[in-house]
């Protein structure tokens, strides 16, 4: 029965779980904007440029904790929580000449770099053709344990060991493993 009141109901509903924020989408848009948003910024692209940190390592002979301590660590204990806060373009106003001079500079390298991917991630998902990877890949009888494996496989390369290392030096990590 409609009552004209869906949009006042899925407001109180997002209200009562403690959502950040609502806003109005339609589920094919949710499909598209879920499936390319995880698969690109906020899991695939993320780790993936977080692993190329490894130039460090092999060009200047750094330490993997070294290395994973000036890119991951940074992002994710101190830069992503200020650009949350304030905006990038903010973050830009408020850091050195150099970064922010070196940044500029290869802000629309980064962008053209992996534009195409992007374009091409978001294609697939539009095609149907990720939920089909993923729906194949699912009903394997051992997937549970490839997907393990493979997990295992990435937690257990030197960078992510290195990072399980940084993140149990931060402060307060001791006194929770007490």
């Amino acid at each position: 029965m409609q009552t004209g009141k869906a949009v006042d109901r899925a407001k109180s509903h997002g209200n009562a779980i403690g959502a950040g924020y609502l806003f109005p989408t339609t589920f094919e848009k949710e499909v598209y904007s879920d499936l390319t948003g995880e698969r690109g910024v906020l899991m695939g692209a993320l780790a993936g440029i977080m692993e190329a940190h490894t130039t460090l390592c092999e060009n200047m002979d750094t330490a993997q904790a070294e290395a994973f301590n000036e890119t991951v660590e940074e992002l994710t204990q101190s830069l992503i929580r200020l650009v949350d806060e304030n905006g990038m373009d903010w973050m830009y106003c408020n850091c050195s000449e150099t970064a922010r001079i070196g940044a500029l500079r290869w802000r629309p390298r980064f962008r053209e770099a992996t534009q195409p991917v992007f374009d091409s991630l978001y294609e697939l998902v539009a095609a149907g053709e990720e939920t089909r990877i993923v729906l194949e890949k699912s009903k394997v009888p051992d997937y549970r344990q490839k997907l393990a494996d493979e997990l295992n496989e990435m937690g257990n390369s030197e960078m992510w060991r290195a990072g399980k290392t940084v993140r149990s030096l931060r402060p307060g990590k001791a006194k929770q493993q007490e």
